[in-house]
C-alpha cells in the first residue's frame, strides 16, 4: 500500500509550494521584512515544520510509527498547565447535524429557509449564519470533527465543556442535542477535560402544553437522567466536592415552590447556579451562586452585575467571556422582523479579550467562554473564514498556555487531510498519531507527521 502513495506529487508540490501561499496571511505573525522573513512569508506553514524537521521518507515514517508501542498512545490526553488559575470552559453547542454523517442537514445550519446543499462561487454552503466556520458545516456525531474541536480546545488553553442540553424526550430536536453531547463525551473523555451541563428549562414549555403538573414531572426527569447518567463520571464539572448543575433560566418554571419539588427529587445536593439575577426563582435555599452571560448592553451590564448584584463571599459565581452577538434569526425565519434586534460588534477581538479580563478581574470561581460554536446567534469562538484563529489566540494569551499560534493549525490539517482521503489506510493512521501527539503535548513528533503527509498527498484542498 506505500507504493500506493502518491509520491510524484513531492517534486510537483515543491514547485507548487513555492508560488503559493494560500493561508499565509492568516496564520503568520506580523513581523519587520527581512530578507530572511520575507523568504519565510512565501511558504505555508508546515513548510517551516519539515524543513526544520528534515523531512524523511513516508516508508520510514510508517515503518516507525507501527514500532511504537501502543502504550505510549493509550494513555489519557492531559492539560497543559497554565498561568490563569481560574478553570476556563467553553460552552458547546451539540446539536449540528450534517448530511454527509446523519444524512440530512439539521435545523440549526437551515433554520427555515437555508438549504446548505447551494454552494456559492467561494465554495461555501448556505447555512443560517452570518459566519461560516473553517472547515465547513458539520455534524456533531462526527469522530473527526470532534478530536477537531478537543485538539482546538487544548491547544487554546480550555479546562472543559459547558453543554448546552434540552432534555431526554424525543420532542423537536431534542433527543438529537442528548445524543450529539454523549457521542461527543466518548471522545472527551479520553482526555482529561471536564464538563457539566447547562440545562434548558424551556424543553417543558414544548414537552409540557402549559400543564403545570406534566411541566414538573418532566423537570424531574430530565434533572434525574443528568444525576444518573452523567455525575458519577469522574471528569465531571465539581466545585467544593459538589457538581455543577446550570440552568439557563428559569424561562417556563419561575415558581420556587415547583423548583423545590423538583430538586428534591434528586438522591443529593449539588451546586445549582442559575443564570444571573434569578437566584431568587428558584430560591437562594435551593442554589449556590449564578452565572454571568451576554446582554444586548454589553460591559454595562456586566460591569452592574459584578459590582452590585452579586454577594462573591457566599456565592459560587460563573464568570462570562464573548466574542461578540450577531444572530440570525430574523434572517433564518426564526425570529419576526420586528422583534427587538440588537448586535454586539466583534470589533477586531476586543469584547472577547475585555469581557475576559473583567471577569478575571473579579473572584468568580471559573469562567465560561460563550460561545464555542453558537453560529446562530455569532457568539462562536471556533475558526471561521471570517476570524480565522483569531480568538483562540486571544484564548491562548489569555489563559497563559505555552502553545504558540501555529499549532492551532495542526488540527486543521489533521481534519482535513482525513476528509480528504477517508479510504487511505496509512494517511487516516498518521493523522490519528498526529492527533495523539499532539493531544499529549508532543507537538514536535505531531507536525513532523503532518508535514509528511501533506507533502506526499498533497495539499491542494487546504
Amino acid at each position: 500500500m506505500i507504493k500506493n502513495a502518491p509520491r510524484k506529487l513531492l517534486l510537483l508540490g515543491i514547485s507548487v509550494f513555492i508560488l503559493t501561499a494560500c493561508e499565509t496571511n492568516e496564520f503568520l505573525e506580523e513581523n519587520s521584512k527581512t530578507e530572511k522573513e520575507v523568504k519565510e512569508n512565501s511558504l505555508k506553514p508546515y513548510e517551516k515544520w519539515y524543513s526544520e524537521n528534515n523531512m524523511p521518507e513516508l516508508e520510514a515514517v510508517i515503518s516507525e510509527e507501527l514500532s511504537v508501542p501502543i502504550q505510549e498512545l493509550q494513555s489519557k490526553a492531559s492539560l497543559e498547565k497554565r498561568q490563569v488559575k481560574k478553570p476556563v470552559y467553553v460552552h458547546y453547542m451539540p446539536w449540528f447535524q450534517s448530511k454527509e454523517i446523519d444524512g440530512y442537514w439539521g435545523q440549526h445550519w437551515t433554520m427555515t429557509n437555508q438549504n446548505p446543499d447551494y454552494i456559492n462561487s467561494n465554495g461555501e454552503r448556505q447555512i443560517a449564519s452570518y459566519y461560516y466556520p473553517k472547515i465547513g458545516p458539520y455534524s456533531t456525531n462526527d469522530k473527526d470533527l470532534q478530536q477537531y474541536h478537543l485538539l482546538l480546545m487544548k491547544l487554546s488553553g480550555i479546562d472543559g465543556v459547558i453543554f448546552d442540553w434540552y432534555g431526554i424526550r424525543d420532542v423537536r430536536d431534542f433527543n438529537n442535542i442528548k445524543e450529539g453531547m454523549e457521542s461527543f463525551l466518548k471522545e472527551l473523555n479520553k482526555t482529561d477535560m471536564e464538563f457539566a451541563v447547562m440545562y434548558e428549562d424551556r424543553v417543558v414549555h414544548e414537552q409540557g402544553r402549559g400543564l403545570s403538573q406534566i411541566q414538573i414531572s418532566q423537570a424531574k426527569n430530565d434533572l434525574q437522567y443528568i444525576e444518573s447518567a452523567y455525575f458519577d463520571m469522574g471528569n465531571y464539572i465539581r466545585i467544593n466536592n459538589k457538581e455543577l448543575l446550570m440552568i439557563f433560566g428559569p424561562n417556563y418554571i419561575t415558581e420556587k415552590e415547583d423548583w423545590t419539588q423538583i430538586l428534591r427529587s434528586m438522591k443529593k445536593e449539588y451546586n445549582v447556579l442559575p443564570l444571573w439575577n434569578s437566584q431568587d426563582i428558584i430560591g437562594s435555599e435551593n442554589t449556590k451562586g449564578e452565572f454571568a452571560w451576554i446582554d444586548k448592553d454589553h460591559l454595562m451590564t456586566l460591569d452592574g452585575y459584578y459590582n452590585y448584584n452579586v454577594d462573591f463571599d457566599n456565592d459560587i459565581i460563573g464568570g462570562v467571556s464573548y466574542p461578540g452577538f450577531h444572530d440570525f434569526y430574523v434572517e433564518g425565519g426564526w425570529k419576526s422582523p420586528l422583534s427587538n434586534s440588537w448586535i454586539i460588534e466583534h470589533s477586531k477581538g476586543k469584547p472577547l479579550k475585555e469581557t475576559f479580563l473583567k471577569s478575571r478581574r473579579h473572584p468568580v470561581d471559573f469562567i465560561q467562554v460563550a460561545t464555542w460554536n453558537d453560529f446562530g446567534e455569532g457568539t462562536m469562538v471556533e475558526p471561521t473564514n471570517e476570524f480565522g484563529y483569531k480568538y483562540l489566540k486571544q484564548l491562548q494569551k489569555l489563559t497563559g498556555v505555552s502553545y504558540k499560534p501555529r499549532d492551532l493549525r495542526i488540527p486543521y490539517y489533521i481534519y482535513k487531510i482525513k476528509k480528504q482521503y477517508p479510504k487511505k489506510k496509512f494517511v487516516q493512521f498518521l493523522a490519528n498519531r498526529a492527533y495523539k501527539y499532539a493531544m499529549r503535548g508532543r507537538l514536535k513528533r505531531a507536525r513532523l507527521l503532518v508535514s509528511v503527509l501533506l507533502i506526499y498527498y498533497g495539499d491542494y484542498y487546504l
